[in-house]
This record gives structure tokens, C-alpha cells and sequence, in this order.
């Protein structure tokens, strides 16, 4: 059995999911109407923030560490919660989010 959590490459990415995830929480909490290159940063950092948690997710899903797999399962769980559809797997909402915020990108590129 694996200690996938105190391993430094894990919490260095687990650092960077928490900060990317202050920082968009600080800039939503504080931002009214704000530019069109300020909410394509937005996006942009919300994009590197789902590629992240996307990579961990998998190495999670790799893993022989039960914390690990328990989070696994709990991600699957959650889909619904979320909304999502019942047959929808975490590696379909990931593509669907990467997606989604591309088209927002694009629709403020057509607004220039």
C-alpha cells in the first residue's frame, strides 16, 4: 500500500489546486463589472485550476491508496449532487467543464 498523499509531488499539486482555488474565490468575491481581459483571466485561471484537478484526479485514480480511491469514489458520487447526469463519469465532466470554458473564451474573443 502506497502513501499517496505524503508523497512532495502530490502536495505541491494539492498546493497549487489551493491556491488556484483562493485565488478565483478572491477575485469572485471581489469583482463587480469587470473587463473582458479580466474575465478572460478569470477563465484562463479556472482553466489551469480543472486541468489540475483533472491530473490528480487521475493520479488518485491510479492508486492503490485508500484515502485515495475513497476519494475517487466520493468524486463519482458527487456527480450527481452536482447535478450532473447519472451516467456521467468524472472523466466525461472534466471534458465537458475544459468545453464549456473554452466556448466562454471564444465568445469573449467574438465580443472584441
Amino acid at each position: 500500500m502506497s502513501n499517496f498523499f505524503s508523497s512532495e509531488q502530490v502536495q505541491e499539486g494539492l498546493d497549487e489546486i489551493a491556491e488556484l482555488q483562493y485565488e478565483i474565490q478572491k477575485d469572485l468575491a471581489e469583482t463587480g463589472l469587470i473587463e473582458a481581459w479580466q474575465k478572460e483571466e478569470q477563465i484562463e485561471r479556472m482553466q489551469k485550476l480543472f486541468e489540475k484537478q483533472q491530473l490528480m484526479y487521475v493520479r488518485m485514480k491510479l492508486s492503490d491508496d485508500p484515502k485515495a480511491k475513497a476519494i475517487v469514489e466520493e468524486m463519482k458520487k458527487s456527480l450527481t449532487t452536482l447535478g450532473m447526469p447519472p451516467s456521467m463519469t468524472v472523466e466525461q465532466m472534466f471534458s465537458q467543464m475544459k468545453l464549456t470554458l473554452d466556448n466562454l473564451l471564444r465568445a469573449l474573443d467574438n465580443r472584441k
